[in-house]
């Protein structure tokens, strides 16, 4: 939003939705979740580093919803600016540029989300190698239903808010545009993902083995329910040495098993995540040795070995 149409209200808004990014996440099984936040005057950007469910790291540029409709008492759409405006209509080559931009710094994706109230409504997370091809979508469709006047009189393309590249989540009036960011490859809707909620425990180091539940046996049209656990907040960058180290390779001694894709790899915390998290006591293990060292009866001889050849990288044993 151009900084002359900020209010205060604008930019307490701003701050609310902000903050409640990093516990929405994890509800959704994010886990590692960090987040950094720098300001230019009363403006701001923020960076959330952290784990999704499926083990994969992502760097994700919040960008927020500006553009909230209302008919009555229904919010019809929203919309986030990308960018403050394009010149020359150098549409797409200004998009790659911005993606770029983010990339060269890191981010992977884009979280885009809408806050109504104390609950947020949407939240697209978007590839940014997908972002200009998103977007062009969203405009060809808009274009599309402004020639077959199927908006009646509009003439304005969504897309291109003025001078603004602009992504659309909802709009009730053409929900053929939204739909073009929905139903890409490239886009995880994040509302649609299991919710936990957290509640009191004294250990959650099984949340290291990605979808490992023991308690579910199996059953057939089940309903949604809630899950109930805690967190242990976890320092990416630990994660982030432990398989840089491993050369994507498991590090259990008498495996090795390796495979070319982000994700195969779980970073197992040795004596718990409770009670260390750290490169010198955690060790990069393929899903079989992971479950080993969890579930095996001979766990306790599985993890003494793991250990001895963790602290082959602390700092103190390194110092001799």
């Amino acid at each position: 939003m151009p900084r002359e149409f900020r209010t205060t209200e604008s930019y307490q808004a701003e701050k609310i939705t902000r903050a409640m990014l990093a516990s929405f996440l994890e509800e959704r099984g994010f886990t590692g979740v960090d987040e950094q936040r720098r300001r230019y005057g009363q403006n701001e950007s923020q960076t959330i580093h952290a784990v999704d469910p499926s083990g994969r790291d992502v760097s994700m540029r919040v960008k927020l919803c500006w553009r909230r409709g209302r008919e009555g008492k229904a919010e019809t759409y929203s919309a986030s600016q990308l960018l403050a405006n394009v010149k020359d209509g150098a549409w797409e080559k200004t998009l790659n540029a911005y993606a770029n931009k983010l990339r060269t710094e890191g981010a992977t994706d884009l979280l885009v989300v809408q806050r109504d109230g104390s609950k947020i409504v949407h939240a697209a997370l978007i590839a940014l190698v997908s972002l200009t091809e998103i977007w062009t979508a969203q405009r060809d469709e808009s274009a599309k239903l402004i020639q077959s006047k199927t908006m009646g009189n509009r003439k304005k393309n969504h897309a291109e808010n003025g001078g603004s590249p602009t992504l659309w989540l909802q709009d009730d009036l053409a929900p053929s545009v939204p739909q073009k960011l929905w139903q890409h490859s490239g886009v995880t809707d994040l509302m649609k993902m299991v919710v936990k909620q957290v509640a009191d425990s004294k250990n959650d180091t099984l949340d290291d083995l990605i979808g490992f539940d023991p308690d579910l046996i199996g059953r057939d049209e089940a309903e949604r329910i809630q899950k109930i656990t805690s967190g242990v907040k976890r320092d990416p960058a630990v994660r982030r040495a432990v398989l840089k180290r491993s050369g994507l390779a498991c590090e259990n001694p008498e495996c090795g098993a390796k495979r070319d894709y982000p994700g195969f790899l779980d970073v197992h915390h040795i004596l718990g995540v409770e009670e260390s998290d750290r490169p010198w006591t955690c060790v990069a293990l393929c899903p079989n040795c992971h479950r080993e060292a969890h579930a095996a009866p001979d766990r306790e001889k599985v993890n003494l070995r793991l250990l001895e050849f963790a602290r082959q990288f602390s700092p103190t044993t390194n110092a001799k």
